[in-house]
């Protein structure tokens, strides 16, 4: 919790700034899924990967990108029961690269999702974690703003689910 506090700390008084480069996101996202597989075995989650190999390289700080990752990841398979799954996918539009990490959990409240990104909104989990301090979101959001990009969340369906995107702008060199 201490070491969130100061990384949101840092990124919020820009003194993280990211090295934007271009990269291959989807080596980095097999890279980040296999880092969680066995977490996410050890909970009977299975994680199925489509990503397309001609994805063209993505524009952003590699490092402060797989934080996102980590932290979308680490959500997913805190929120999905056992024989669930969860799909990474990429897919490109014609000025960026979006990435969406689809869970078979129990979605978000509605009333939440508004809130979801907020520092230290914790919704339902307040009492399930005393190591969680609601800043994962808040730090993705504070990331992918820094590299120009975006991230968002929604419910798949009523109570089947909850897909978080985050988008990348493409190289343009």
């Amino acid at each position: 919790m201490l070491a969130e506090l100061f990384e949101w700390a840092s990124l919020e008084a820009r003194e993280s700034q990211p090295r934007p480069e271009p990269f291959a996101l989807p080596e980095l996202i097999y890279d980040a899924v296999e880092k969680h597989r066995l977490k996410a075995e050890n909970e009977g989650v299975s994680i199925c990967l489509s990503l397309s190999p001609d994805t063209p390289l993505a524009y952003g700080d590699i490092g402060m990108t797989e934080r996102v990752l980590d932290n979308l990841l680490d959500n997913a398979i805190q929120h999905t029961p056992a024989k669930g799954t969860i799909a990474v996918t990429t897919s490109t539009e014609d000025d960026s690269v979006t990435v969406s990490i689809t869970d078979s959990g129990p979605g978000i409240m509605s009333d939440h999702l508004a809130q979801i990104f907020d520092p230290f909104f914790r919704g339902d989990q307040a009492e399930k974690s005393i190591h969680h301090g609601g800043l994962g979101l808040a730090i993705a959001k504070r990331i992918m703003d820094l590299q120009n990009g975006a991230i968002s969340a929604a419910n798949v369906a009523a109570g089947s689910g909850s897909i978080f995107c985050f988008q990348l702008p493409l190289n343009r060199a």
